[in-house]
């Protein structure tokens, strides 16, 4: 090849790279050229010039001077690269492969080509292929640059025959009342081009006739001329979603030479698919202006659901979930659209009960995190594709709370409670795998160091770790030794406790220390060393020893919720591990939570059990069974068919318990979040803080805060609201300690009473009946209300939840009750006041149901002995609540109300 020809070659191989990379072509500099061919400046630079007089390349003035191909030659180049537009066509060379060469042909064939018959199912993109052959008949020089593609929906007008027509074939002036004019139809305003007839089956029969005369003989007439025809050279492209096999379309058949299958989406292949979802997000990206990243579990799903409407409905459901995100986008401060399994419709995240199934297609795409969609030419981009680092993870809570406004010194104090979660969330993604899968993302010095340093902690200790540590520890040192040459600080924020609490493991730690200095000769300070000490307190070794699987319970309310959820998952795992407890809505909650105790139980086979729950009191189950039972027991709420799945699939793997929850907890959109994601940190924390906490997962916790927010509404002094987790005893009274030594600790609420007396504490139960006040003694409420209206909407919910009578309705007619005792000096004593309304709530219930009522008579003598007229207040009272339900109240209740307020 000629020293000329190199250059150029040369100069065109760098425009396609700078296009490729930023969607622009701005030049290469003669310097370039000349070191890169290894020939001298001045000849490079007479070469150049030499291409700029012969048309090839263009001279950009500045400094310094760049060429780059000229526009016209660019595209003809990129045509010669990437091929027609129908290679183009996703799926070319797979699944479209013979319609393409077909309709290649038509196209070419002479003298005007073929006319064509576009079959296949709706949505499956037969529109976007006739204007594919279009583009292609323009290209190659079959129509002109100018020809017109005329497009025509005979759906549109099949219900008016004549009108359809006359939008078809034109309109003869005076040919019917109104046709005051000569009108041109469309096969008119398509000569020389291509005429696009879809759902063709909806032509009536005179339109059949006139469409085949136009097909056979190039001639038409329009509608009211009887003599003249006119003439047209149009190529006719005709879709329809009839079977091939139908009389109408046998009719087509004879007439149109060229029959076209287009496949729906279930005959395509899994990669197409996976190309279609990328285009259609990219496309959504360019729309929006904006990147757009897509999760991984949402990416899984759009590759697995049923799609019945083929292209069409998954690039519609692709722009929904868009649309969806945009809500969430719009007011934040992000600069990324996020589409998460959230907002996604149901019958699309159904598609993850096929992941079994296609699961190698699925690692064969290679989708191993989030997908970043950009607007522009760039390249789509993968995130999360190996697992964040502890140091990313705690650099991104610490900044999203420091947005929020809370000081330095309480972000170390909320991150302080949690380090050993985010250690264990990071260790719950590693499996046992190949070594040689590890050395791919690890040099070998470092797993051979983390080797050395777990065998000489397993002599020291006599303590075994499982091969998953080997993995974790080693991915996490590589990111620590990265993060020390960088100069990067490493902090941990919970190392003044791990010194105190694991003195023994964090002496173990010195000992990583030398082996880092001796391999890599870097320090590593102790911050480092506190998270290495995690590392090997966090693995137990009990649990290898430990027999069995771990317990999977469906509780759902309804009467077959969770009992068709829990068949659908063990047939398609092949065994009945999962099991299933359906709540009627009419079913006592105390019912319900004794037969679930006597579930777990049963279930429990040493490794703990998982509860998947819906919500409701459903929720607050799992603490009150570890309370009774002691078994370890995690609650995962607003469980899903995808959810019940994957947590029985990781028990029959005998993963342990804590892994699975903690994995569960990163699929589900819908779990409420702690603390440290809440969107409420606008301000510094109070110095008065209350902790909820719970020993069953996050859902308690949550639940246990939003009820203590109603029930301090009414209080005048700021109070903040930490959920936290319960690792265990020692774990938690650490936190409350920690939480001590920084705040006014107010008290804790929780189903687990604190081993440290000094602490206040309040039950969950307590919490449920009003008792709030017991332990708030320095709160003072800014106004006087009746007790009764402190949980008003808490009770409303469990009254709708539990019984067949309407909460809100009942609730004001016991409002009304209680404002008519206080005006006459009767006042229910503060703890009675939930039970009271569970009570005459029910009560209600049972009489609208025409049950009758005992009278046991032991108060009969109340009415003689004083109480007459407050018996007789209770009774007008409690009039409007009969009259709101239509029922009347035996006597005894009103003498048990009495009974309750003079506490006889």
């Amino acid at each position: 090849m000629k020293r000329l020809d190199l250059v150029y070659q040369f100069i065109v191989e760098q425009c396609d790279e700078q296009y490729r990379q930023k969607g622009t072509i701005v030049g290469v500099p003669t310097e370039l050229v000349a070191q890169t061919l290894a020939i001298q400046r001045s000849n490079a630079s007479s070469d150049l010039n030499a291409l700029v007089k012969l048309n090839k390349l263009e001279k950009v003035e500045g400094k310094p001077v760049l060429y780059k191909i000229r526009e016209a030659l660019r595209q003809e180049h990129t045509a010669e690269v990437t091929g027609t537009v129908l290679d183009q066509i996703i799926g070319a060379e797979q699944s479209l492969k013979k319609p393409l060469l077909q309709a290649k042909a038509a196209v070419m064939y002479p003298p005007f080509g073929l006319h064509m018959l576009l079959l296949g199912e709706t949505g499956v993109g037969k529109s976007m292929f006739a204007g594919a052959i279009f583009q292609y008949a323009q290209d190659t020089g079959r129509l002109s640059p100018h020809a017109p593609f005329v497009v025509f929906n005979c759906a549109d007008y099949a219900h008016n025959p004549q009108l359809l027509l006359s939008q078809l074939f034109g309109v003869k002036k005076g040919s019917y009342t109104g046709a005051e004019r000569d009108t041109a139809g469309l096969v008119e305003k398509a000569d020389t081009g291509i005429l696009f007839l879809d759902e063709v089956h909806r032509l009536p029969p005179e339109g059949q006739e006139m469409l085949f005369y136009l097909i056979d003989k190039g001639a038409y007439r329009a509608l009211g001329e009887a003599v003249e025809e006119r003439r047209v050279r149009v190529l006719i492209i005709c879709a329809t979603t009839e079977s091939a096999e139908s009389s109408l379309l046998r009719t087509f058949m004879r007439r149109i030479p060229m029959l076209i299958t287009l496949p729906s989406i279930r005959e395509r292949t899994m990669e197409e698919r996976w190309r279609l979802i990328q285009s259609f997000f990219k496309n959504e990206a360019q729309a929006l202006h904006l990147p757009v990243s897509v999760s991984k579990n949402a990416l899984i799903a759009f590759l697995l659901y049923e799609c019945p409407n083929n292209i069409g409905q998954l690039k519609s459901d692709i722009k929904l979930s868009c649309a969806r995100a945009f809500l969430e986008y719009v007011g934040s401060r992000e600069k990324t659209l996020t589409v998460c399994s959230e907002d996604l419709s149901e019958y699309i995240r159904r598609g993850f009960v096929n992941y079994k199934a296609h699961r190698q297609d699925i690692e064969q795409i290679g989708i191993t995190g989030s997908l970043i969609f950009f607007p522009g030419p760039g390249e789509n981009r993968t995130v999360g594709n190996e697992p964040a680092g502890i140091y990313e993870v705690l650099e991104q809570k610490f900044n999203t709370l420091k947005e929020k406004g809370l000081s330095d010194q309480d972000i170390q104090l909320i991150m302080s409670l949690e380090i050993d979660v985010y250690v264990k969330q990071y260790m719950s993604k590693f499996r046992k795998n190949n070594l040689e899968e590890l050395y791919k993302i690890v040099d070998r010095k470092v797993v051979g160091m983390t080797q050395e340093f777990l065998q000489y902690v397993q002599a020291e200790t006599g303590k075994p770790f499982e091969e998953k540590v080997l993995f974790g520890m080693s991915i996490h040192i590589a990111h620590a030794l990265e993060r020390i040459r960088d100069g990067k600080e490493i902090v941990n924020p919970h190392l003044s406790e791990i010194e105190s609490s694991y003195p023994e493991e964090f002496a173990l730690a010195q000992h990583f220390a030398k082996l880092a200095e001796r391999e890599f000769s870097v320090i590593i300070p102790n911050d480092e060393l506190g998270f290495i000490t995690m590392f090997l307190v966090l693995d137990d070794p009990l649990r290898q020893a430990a027999p069995g699987r771990v317990g999977v319970i469906v509780a759902m309310h309804g009467n077959s919720t969770a009992t068709s959820m829990v068949e659908v998952v063990n047939r398609l795992l092949g065994e009945k591990h999962a099991v299933g407890y359906d709540l009627p809505l009419e079913q006592k909650p105390e019912v319900a939570l004794e037969e679930i105790i006597c579930l777990v139980k049963e279930q429990d086979k040493g490794q703990g059990v998982l509860l998947l729950v819906d919500m409701g009191s459903l929720v607050m189950f799992g603490d009150i069974i570890y309370e009774r039972t002691g078994i370890a027991i995690k609650t995962v709420e607003m469980a899903t068919t995808p959810l019940v799945l994957e947590a029985a699939r990781k028990a029959l793997l005998m993963t342990s318990l804590e892994e699975i929850y903690y994995s569960l907890t990163n699929i589900s959109p819908y779990l409420g979040r702690m603390y440290w994601n809440s969107v409420e940190f606008s301000h510094r924390l109070n110095e008065g803080v209350i902790v909820t906490a719970c020993i069953t997962g996050r859902g308690t916790a949550i639940k246990l805060k939003n009820i203590l927010k109603k029930s301090l509404a009414d209080y005048d002094r700021p109070v903040d609201i930490l959920p936290i987790e319960i690792g265990g005893m020692e774990d938690y009274l650490r936190k409350l300690n920690k939480i001590r030594q920084e705040k006014n600790l107010l008290a804790v609420v929780s189903s687990i009473r604190p081993q440290d007396p000094s602490i206040p504490y309040l039950s969950t139960k307590e919490l449920l009946e009003g008792k709030i006040g017991t332990v708030l003694q320095g709160l003072q409420p800014s106004v006087v209300t009746v007790p009764v209206l402190d949980n008003i909407q808490f009770m409303v919910e469990v009254i709708d939840e539990h019984l067949n009578i309407d909460g809100a309705t009942f609730i004001r007619a016991y409002e009304f009750f209680v404002k008519r005792l206080a005006a006459n000096a009767l006042l229910l004593p503060d703890d009675a006041d939930i039970g009271l309304i569970l009570h005459l709530a029910c009560t209600i219930e049972r009489l609208l149901r025409g049950e009758a009522l005992d009278d046991d008579g032991k108060h009969s003598g109340l009415a003689m002995a004083g109480y007459g007229e407050s018996l007789r207040v209770v009774e007008q009272a409690l009039g409007v609540m009969e009259e709101t339900f239509a029922v009347k109240l035996p006597v005894h209740e009103c003498r048990n109300i009495v009974k309750l307020i003079y506490l006889i």
